[in-house]
């Protein structure tokens, strides 16, 4: 009985330490368990209520450029942007050629608007900006353009040349550039040169003399080309810090006769800002351009202004007028500088213009459109040049910068096919209505159209369990097409339709951020639903939790 008990007391023991081991076992084995394995998390992304979103184009092939792009911010609102990552960022080099800029703090509205400048430059092109007011939380996605310097559009010439400099920076031969740009798309051309003279010293914007091995680029545009003037720096519509009245800080419409922009470095790559003396630049001026202060055709005697454009600020500056004469059979100007910069002639003077407001009559639910201001010659009344085309439109309204000197019509093209589908007609005296004036037009969108309901969302390149429904903009055009422009919709919550498509047709769905991200589908004989994916980087703050 006693050994029995002892041999009981025993096993007891036994069975206590081995349920203890096995407790033990349980514990850890419970701590190695995850509950969250595999469950991915969906979250709906959007670093800012307020938020635009742009491309950065190359002018001659309209694509998103595939290399850095240096961004700079600038306006009274830019202190509250925020980029895709969420950061607090005004100045920054973008990997690619796709813009999202947030804005924190309150809703801009039309009667209280968010004002900002939006300046980029990328290596091997000519510098550019854009002047954007957001009226809404989600507004238009926009584009610019970047001339590059050894692929030019139509209308647009470049040249470039070598010279030495002394070490104290001064030329040591004269050295002069000329650039042969097309007129219009016709066979004429203008003559435009850069003339510098030996001994001139030219130095940094820090003061110190560029020297050795030096190559300067010339660009050329012609203001009577419409693909150069889609691609002119700074848009029509620009700041003026300065104008030939006086006045300070004012939006307004330029009428480019010519524009020239020239840029001087080293191989150290020293870039030229200032000339010790002046620095010639001829000008050519396309014939029969309607100058509306003579209210007849530009002639020798008359006289242009002059404006020099800032592409660290996007800011345009009157420098002087320059008087126009004969050589040859061309008209010229000759405008002497000395700091390097944009130049543009122009028959308008920015001062006059004011923002007119156009509203849609008969726009389906969530179709794009595109605008077109096109401004008729006083002195031919069937020239009509387009001066602006907008990038894809939402909404029954948007405004354009207008003024009273010229003649315009603004035409409505269906994105997907480039065709006019409304009009407003042709008016002048466009700033006579005051800020309160609307003009509207009726559109008559194209018919027996399809529709594709998709989903956006993105996956995090590092592998992590998140799926991002973003609010960003899909662009969206026919495979094939070699349009210049693409429709555009936001998508809130990863959600929304690409409208106005044809049935049985094949299409291109796009997203950009930091890459292209695309999906090609057969639209069907009706309605469809169907998904996007794209890959978020690892810097973005949900991909990084």
């Amino acid at each position: 009985m006693h050994q029995s008990a002892h041999v009981f007391s025993r096993n007891l023991l036994l069975l206590a330490i081995l349920g203890m081991v096995m407790g033990c076992q349980a514990i850890k084995d419970i701590g190695n368990v995850k509950p969250f394995d595999g469950i991915v998390y969906k979250l709906n992304y959007q670093p800012a209520k307020t938020q635009v979103q742009g491309l950065v184009l190359d002018a001659k092939t309209n694509e998103p450029l595939q290399i850095p792009i240096k961004v700079a911010i600038l306006g009274k609102d830019a202190g509250r942007t925020i980029t895709f990552a969420g950061k607090a960022q005004t100045v920054y080099t973008a990997p690619k050629g796709d813009l999202f800029i947030g804005l924190k703090g309150a809703e801009p509205t039309v009667s209280a608007p968010a004002e900002l400048r939006v300046v980029v430059n990328a290596d091997g092109y000519v510098a550019s900006s854009i002047n954007l007011t957001l009226t809404k939380s989600l507004n238009n996605p926009f584009t610019i353009r970047l001339v590059k310097l050894n692929a030019t559009p139509a209308g647009v010439a470049a040249q470039t040349a070598t010279a030495t400099a002394s070490t104290s920076g001064a030329l040591t031969t004269n050295k002069l550039i000329e650039v042969t740009v097309p007129a219009a798309a016709t066979a004429s051309t203008l003559p435009m040169s850069v003339s510098l003279s030996a001994n001139t010293v030219m130095k940094d914007d820090k003061g110190q003399p560029v020297k050795g091995s030096i190559t300067a680029s010339v660009v050329a545009y012609s203001g009577q080309s419409q693909d150069a003037l889609q691609t002119f720096p700074g848009g029509l519509s620009a700041p003026v810090v300065k104008n030939a009245q006086g006045a300070s800080n004012v939006i307004g419409r330029f009428a480019p006769v010519s524009f020239v922009f020239i840029e001087i470095r080293n191989s150290s790559g020293q870039v030229v800002s200032t000339f010790s003396q002046p620095v010639t630049v001829q000008m050519g001026i396309p014939s029969g351009v309607y100058n509306p202060q003579t209210k007849q055709a530009l002639k020798s005697g008359d006289e242009l202004e002059v404006y020099s454009y800032n592409e660290n600020t996007g800011d345009w500056t009157y420098e002087r007028n320059a008087s126009v004469r004969q050589q040859g059979s061309s008209l010229v100007a000759d405008v002497p500088i000395t700091h390097l910069s944009g130049y543009a002639l122009t028959t308008e003077r920015p001062a006059d213009g004011c923002s007119q407001v156009f509203k849609i009559a008969n726009l389906p639910a969530n179709y794009s459109y595109i605008a077109e201001l096109i401004v008729y010659d006083g002195a031919n009344q069937d020239h009509a040049l387009v001066l602006e085309r907008t990038g894809s439109l939402l909404g029954d309204q948007f405004a354009l910068t207008l003024d009273n000197s010229q003649r315009y019509e603004v035409a409505i093209l269906d994105p997907l096919s480039g065709t006019i589908i409304g009009r407003s007609g042709q008016f002048t005296n466009a700033c006579s209505g005051g800020a309160s004036a609307v003009s509207s037009i009726i559109i008559t969108p194209p018919t027996d159209r399809i529709n594709a309901h998709f989903t956006v969302k993105a996956v995090c390149e590092n592998g992590k369990n998140i799926e991002v429904y973003p609010t960003t903009t899909v662009y969206y055009q026919e495979a094939g097409s070699n349009s210049t422009d693409k429709a555009g919709v936001t998508f809130v919550d990863g959600k929304g339709t690409l409208t106005g498509l044809k049935p049985n047709t094949n299409y291109n769905a796009i997203v950009y951020y930091e890459g292209t991200f695309s999906e090609s589908f057969n639209s069907g004989p009706a309605d469809s639903d169907r998904t996007l994916m794209y890959v978020l980087k690892d810097n973005v703050s949900v991909c990084n939790q």
